[in-house]
C-alpha cells in the first residue's frame, strides 16, 4: 500500500498560526449552511468516554465522499485505538487513533487493512482540530487534510465511508472507543477541492485561506521593494 505525503513551509506557516484562539462553531455552521452537505450535526456531542458512542446518521454516502470534523481528544486516554466514526457498513470506520497505539489518525477496513497517516501532522489531535477526510473511490485515496492545510494521502486502498445510521466516537460491537469530544461533523457525498475545505476550515478559525496568505505575503514583498 501507498502512501504519499504533502509536506511544504506553507503548511507549516498555517499550522503555526491555526492558535484557535478565535475559533467559532457559529462562523463553521454558517459557512456550511450554504454548502451542498448531506448530513451534519450542529449539536456538541455528549462527552465520549472510551465506552459511549453517539449515534449520527451519515446521510446516503457512495463513492466520492468527504467527511469533516471538529474533534479533540487524549489517544493515550482511549486503549488500543479509537473510533471516529462508523456507519451501516460497519467493516469500514475512520479512525481518531489507528490500531495499535499508534497515535495516529486513520481509516479501517476489517480483515483488509489498517491504514495508518503516518506526517507527523497526521497525530491524533488533543485540542480541538478541523478534520477532512477525502475520499476519492476511483483511486482508492484517502486524502486528509488538517485545519485546511493537505496533511497526509494514501491511494490504492480498498474502503468505502460510513453510510446510513450509524455512531461516533465507538463501535458499540467492538467497545473499542476513543475519548474526547466530537463538536461538529458534516458529510459530502462528493470529493470537495482543497479550497473549499480550507474555506470552512477558515470560517471556523479565523485564520485565512491558505491561498490568501500567500497573497497576502506577496503583496507585502511588493510593498518592501517600494519602499527600499
Amino acid at each position: 500500500m501507498k502512501n504519499t505525503r504533502f509536506a511544504t513551509g506553507l503548511s507549516v506557516l498555517v499550522l503555526a498560526t491555526s492558535s484557535l484562539q478565535g475559533a467559532s462553531l457559529l462562523d463553521y455552521d454558517s459557512a456550511i449552511a450554504g454548502s451542498d452537505f448531506v448530513s451534519r450535526t450542529t449539536a456538541v456531542s455528549s462527552a465520549l468516554d472510551g465506552s459511549n458512542s453517539v449515534a449520527f446518521d451519515f446521510g446516503a454516502i457512495s463513492g466520492d465522499a468527504t467527511f469533516e470534523f471538529i474533534v479533540s481528544g487524549d489517544p493515550a486516554a482511549g486503549g488500543r485505538d479509537g473510533y471516529l466514526a462508523v456507519g451501516e457498513n460497519a467493516g469500514n470506520s475512520l479512525r481518531y487513533e489507528q490500531w495499535d497505539d499508534t497515535g495516529q489518525l486513520g481509516f479501517t477496513t476489517a480483515g483488509v487493512a489498517d491504514n495508518t497517516f503516518t506526517a507527523a501532522g497526521a497525530a491524533s489531535p488533543t485540542a480541538d482540530t478541523h478534520l477532512a477526510y477525502r475520499w476519492t473511490d476511483a483511486t482508492g485515496t484517502m486524502d486528509l487534510l488538517i485545519n485546511g492545510v493537505p496533511t497526509d494521502s494514501i491511494a490504492g486502498a480498498a474502503f468505502a465511508m460510513p453510510t446510513g445510521a450509524g455512531s461516533l466516537g465507538n463501535n458499540a460491537a467492538i467497545s473499542e472507543g476513543m475519548v474526547g469530544t466530537i463538536s461538529r461533523v458534516t458529510t459530502f457525498d462528493s470529493a470537495l477541492s482543497n479550497g473549499v475545505i480550507a474555506s470552512h476550515s477558515a470560517a471556523w478559525t479565523g485564520v485565512p485561506e491558505p491561498s490568501s496568505i500567500a497573497l497576502a505575503g506577496l503583496a507585502g514583498l511588493a510593498l518592501l521593494r517600494r519602499r527600499r
